[in-house]
C-alpha cells in the first residue's frame, strides 16, 4: 500500500519538480529502502551472487544499491512519462537494431519481444506502440488491486495494452498475434508457476515457459531485446536477432531446448550492467512445479508449417543456435574480480 500512495504523491509532485531533483531524490530513496528493506536486500545480493560468483561481496553490494536505485526511477519514469514526458519518448530513446523488428513483422505471424527486467523496461516496452505499431505488455497481477490498476494506467500512457500474466491472458495473446502486433514480456522471472528448470548463469532456475511455448505453437518469431540506461533520462535499446527455434517433433523436449536458448540471451543482457536488473525477488530459491503445456497456456492451435516439423535424420546432435552478442556499450564490460 506504501508503493501506491508513493505514485499518487508521485504523480502530484512530478509536474513541479525538476527532472534533476526528481532524479536526484530517487536516488536518496533507492539507498533508504536499500538499507531499511533487509529481505529485499536479501534477495538481490543472492541474485547478484549467482550473475558473478566470483565478484567480491563489495562488488555485490554496491550494484545491489543501484538495483533499488533503478527500481525507484523506473516507478519515477512511469508517473513521468503519463505526466510530462508522453510527447517526447521518441526523444529520451536511443534503438540499435530496429531492422530485426522490421524484418520480424514482414512474416505477418506477429512479434513475441522477450527481454530482462533490466533498465527503464516498462517506459521503453512503450516505444512501438509510439511508433503506432500494435502493442501488448504482459505485466505480474500485484497486490492490493488498487496498486495493480494505478500500475496499468501508467503502462498504457502511450497506447500500449496491459494483460495480465496467465493463462487467461492467451485468447488476446493469440489475436494480437494473428493481427500481426508485438507482445513484449519479461522472461527472468516465473509469476505464474508455469516454469522449467534451466541453467540460468551457475546453477538452474524456473524460468517462464509462456514466450516460448506460444512462439513454438504459432510461429511468432522470438525476438530478444533490452534496454539500459545511459543516464538517468535517457535510454538505449539494443534489438538482437531472433532465436531459430528448434522443432524436432517432441514438444517437452524443444521447449526445454529453447527456453535455454533465453537463458542464454538473459544472462548476456543482464551482464551489460548488473546493476541495473530491477528484480527485487528471489529468480533461483523458488519451488516450481512441472505444469503441463496445456494446463499453463490452454489450447494454442499450431499453424501448419509446425504441424510436421523436420527431424534431423544424420544422428547429429541437435545444436541450437544463438544470437550474437550484444554491441558494445558504455557498461558492456568484464566484471571485475
Amino acid at each position: 500500500m506504501s508503493l501506491l500512495w508513493a505514485l499518487r504523491i508521485g504523480a502530484l509532485l512530478t509536474p513541479l519538480v525538476p527532472a534533476r531533483v526528481g532524479y536526484w531524490l530517487c536516488r536518496i530513496i533507492g539507498v533508504a529502502v536499500f538499507l531499511g528493506h533487509h529481505r529485499a536486500r536479501r534477495h538481490v545480493l543472492e541474485n547478484l551472487r549467482h550473475v558473478c560468483p566470483q565478484c567480491s561481496h563489495r562488488w555485490r553490494v554496491w550494484h545491489a544499491a543501484r538495483v533499488f536505485i533503478t527500481a525507484v526511477m523506473n516507478y519515477y519514469d512511469l508517473v513521468r512519462i503519463r505526466s510530462v514526458d508522453r510527447h517526447r519518448l521518441r526523444e529520451l530513446i536511443e534503438v540499435r537494431g530496429w531492422t530485426h523488428v522490421e524484418e520480424a513483422l514482414s512474416r505477418g505471424r506477429g512479434v513475441i519481444v522477450i527481454s530482462a527486467h533490466l533498465g527503464n523496461f516498462n517506459v521503453v516496452a512503450q516505444y512501438p506502440a509510439e511508433l503506432g505499431l500494435e502493442t501488448a505488455i504482459v505485466v505480474e497481477r500485484v497486490q492490493p488491486p488498487q496498486l495493480f490498476v494505478s500500475l496499468c494506467r501508467l503502462r498504457s500512457a502511450t497506447g500500449v495494452r496491459v494483460l495480465p500474466s496467465g493463462p487467461e491472458a492467451v485468447p488476446a495473446i493469440l489475436r494480437l498475434l494473428r493481427r500481426n502486433g508485438i507482445l513484449l514480456v519479461a522472461g527472468d522471472r516465473d509469476v505464474t508457476g508455469h516454469s522449467r528448470p534451466v541453467r540460468f548463469f551457475d546453477a538452474p532456475a524456473p524460468l517462464p515457459i509462456g514466450p516460448v511455448a506460444l512462439a513454438q505453437r504459432t510461429g511468432a518469431t522470438l525476438l530478444p531485446a533490452f534496454t539500459i540506461r545511459l543516464t538517468p533520462r535517457r535510454s538505449l535499446v539494443v534489438v538482437d536477432p531472433p532465436l531459430q527455434l528448434v522443432h524436432t517433433g517432441d514438444p517437452e523436449r524443444d521447449l526445454v531446448d529453447n527456453l535455454q536458448q533465453v537463458a542464454r540471451c538473459l544472462e548476456r543482457m543482464i551482464r551489460t550492467d548488473p546493476g541495473q536488473w530491477a528484480v527485487l525477488q528471489p529468480v533461483w530459491a523458488v519451488e516450481t512445479r512441472r505444469t503441463p503445456l496445456a494446463e499453463a497456456l490452454g489450447t494454442i492451435p499450431a499453424p501448419d508449417h509446425l504441424v510436421s516439423p523436420p527431424v534431423e535424420t544424420d544422428g547429429s546432435t541437435r545444436t541450437a543456435p544463438s544470437p550474437s552478442d550484444p554491441p558494445n556499450t558504455p557498461r558492456n564490460r568484464p566484471f571485475p574480480k
